[in-house]
């Protein structure tokens, strides 16, 4: 029981963080995206 623990914790935390990466990843692209369009309309 204690090792099936740790290895649905092991795979919940590996979730965990693809999904803050791919968020940090849509923000990034957006902000890089709307800085562009700033520098473009100077």
């Amino acid at each position: 029981m204690n090792g099936d623990a740790v290895f649905w914790g092991s795979i919940i935390t590996v979730v965990i963080s693809v999904v803050i990466i791919i968020f940090l990843g849509f923000k990034v692209k957006n902000l890089i995206k709307s800085d562009a369009e700033k520098h473009g309309n100077q």
